[in-house]
């Protein structure tokens, strides 16, 4: 049973612990750092079997397993091509995460990347719960990323959170849930993404332009309900600093928040 009484010096923080296997990949060692986060590899082998490995295995967050977070790295490690076993903080715990942000200690939250060079660092605010974290530390590691205390959230997954770069502009790809934060660019033409319909209720989908879309805009088209509550939302558009528009998928997808933008 789990025991989070403080039975060593009190400076140590308040944890738990998993012991998991992690995947390597198949060709080369690759070095993954203390306070990275990881993602539980939820569909490991046969969809048709029962298999309990898809939650004691696990793997840097990308776009596809970002749903499923485990936890948070203790240590660093070079990962032989055939995997080991890792010890990850939970969600519960308070421990230190690989951030890129400037943080002030209990102001807002910060959130595990999937994808891209940052996978499994800590670069933007997403949604409450698990792969979210409140600062337990202030901190500015917007220039170089640096181990900073927090305390790891728990609840419903937060579905973590992507950072793009749109310069192509045209079809692009954004993962299911959680957030999508888009990066200043110059955008060559639109940036057009749609929104498949949920399959669970509750989820919640977010946009948030962090930087100025030169040129072009952000596009996102969704079978939708505005704000309202009765008008039908069928593309929101922006190409703004600051703007957002968050989703929640009831049947339809509901815009339950809006910060600028044009809804269509």
């Amino acid at each position: 049973m789990s025991n989070k009484s403080i039975n060593a010096p009190m400076k140590l923080a308040n944890a738990d612990f998993e012991t998991v296997w992690f995947e390597g990949n198949g060709s080369s060692d690759v070095s993954v750092y203390e306070g990275q986060g990881v993602c539980y590899n939820w569909d490991y082998g046969t969809a048709a079997d029962v298999d309990a490995r898809r939650y004691n295995r696990v793997e840097l967050p990308t776009i596809l397993n970002a749903p499923h977070f485990a936890g948070v790295l203790e240590s660093s490690h070079t990962i032989p091509s055939a995997g080991k076993f890792v010890r990850i903080y939970i969600p519960g715990s308070v421990c230190s995460v690989l951030a890129m942000k400037s943080l002030a200690i209990g102001v807002g939250r910060v959130t595990c990347q999937a994808g891209g060079t940052y996978a499994g660092y800590w670069t933007a605010e997403g949604f409450e719960g698990k792969g979210s974290a409140v600062p337990l530390q202030t901190l500015d590691t917007s220039a170089t990323a640096a181990l900073t205390l927090v305390a790891l959230e728990e609840g419903v997954q937060s579905g973590l959170v992507e950072v793009l770069t749109a310069t192509a502009g045209g079809a692009t790809v954004c993962m299911v849930g959680g957030i999508t934060h888009f990066a200043t660019a110059t955008v060559a033409s639109d940036a057009t993404f749609t929104v498949a319909d949920g399959t669970k209720m509750g989820v919640k989908k977010g946009f948030v332009i962090d930087g100025t879309q030169t040129t072009s805009n952000i596009v996102i088209t969704v079978n939708g309900i505005r704000v309202d509550g009765s008008t039908a939302l069928v593309t929101w558009t922006s190409a703004t600093a600051g703007h957002s528009c968050i989703l929640q998928w009831m049947g339809d997808w509901y815009q339950i928040g809006t910060a600028g933008g044009t809804p269509a």
